[in-house]
């Protein structure tokens, strides 16, 4: 009787780790599934039925192999329907509760490419500009072995040059109005913290011109000195050159130094 109720208690076990293990492949079976087909969504442009998909993932199977991906893509249908800051909230989630997870880099990439979506044109806030170049940085900062390095690094050149562009359209506007000193803060702003810009040497022509307005002739020549040290193969160099003879600058010499 004895050995019969251990028999019992063996199979009654046998038959709760079977249905256990059966019930697990049924879970992780379930999780693949539904992400597949919300990649099926996500790749035929149905964002709205693909997004519910993840979710699903998401929030039924937070344990599974699948949960870190579907949070990815999740983002990613937010993310091509251009709505920004849903996006970037969305990948904010993929390291921060998969933060061992593959795809936690590219999150964090792609929330610098939410805030710089948002400032398409030169005209928008200098803010969102700003926070992407300081997310992009981010990234490279926590993952600098990454692959995707050298297109933050462009994205950043790329963002930079814009805030340049802003501040020399005020520059320019302000020497327009015959605001000269405002003018030179601007120059001086991108010369001094966007010298790797497009706009630079720009800027340092600018700034001669506008010295040269306020009859400030020796501080012009020292700002065009600059130029041909800071510029050498600029190509508003013959422009320069035409500014050189007009405050007797010696242009030979700047060539011969430089």
């Amino acid at each position: 009787m004895k050995q019969l109720s251990v028999k019992l208690l063996i199979l009654g076990l046998t038959v709760v780790l079977a249905s256990c293990s059966s019930t697990q492949e049924l879970v992780v079976l379930s999780a693949g599934q539904t992400f597949r087909d919300g990649m099926e969504l996500f790749h035929d442009k149905d964002f709205a039925k693909a997004r519910d998909k993840f979710d699903i993932v998401v929030k039924q199977y937070p344990a599974s192999a699948y949960a870190d991906s579907a949070q990815f893509y999740l983002a990613e249908t937010y993310y091509d329907q251009e709505e920004y800051v849903t996006a970037a909230f969305e990948y904010g989630n993929v390291y921060k509760n998969y933060p061992s997870s593959r795809l936690a880099p590219d999150a964090r990439f792609m929330i610098a490419k939410c805030y710089a979506s948002q400032t398409p044109r030169v005209q928008l806030d200098q803010e969102g500009t700003s926070n992407a170049i300081e997310s992009f940085q981010t990234f490279i900062d926590y993952y600098p072995q990454s692959a995707l390095v050298p297109e933050a690094e462009k994205e950043i050149m790329e963002l930079r040059n814009r805030l340049a562009e802003k501040y020399y359209e005020t520059a320019e506007l302000y020497t327009t109005m015959g605001y000269y000193k405002a003018a030179i803060v601007y120059y001086d702003l991108i010369l001094d913290q966007y010298h790797d810009s497009n706009y630079a040497d720009k800027a340092a022509i600018g700034k001669v011109k506008v010295l040269m307005k306020r009859h400030k002739d020796k501080d012009a020549r020292a700002a065009l000195e600059k130029f041909y040290s800071s510029f050498p193969n600029s190509e508003l160099k013959e422009q320069a050159d035409q500014l050189a003879h007009a405050l007797d600058v010696d242009i030979a010499r700047q060539t011969e130094v430089n």
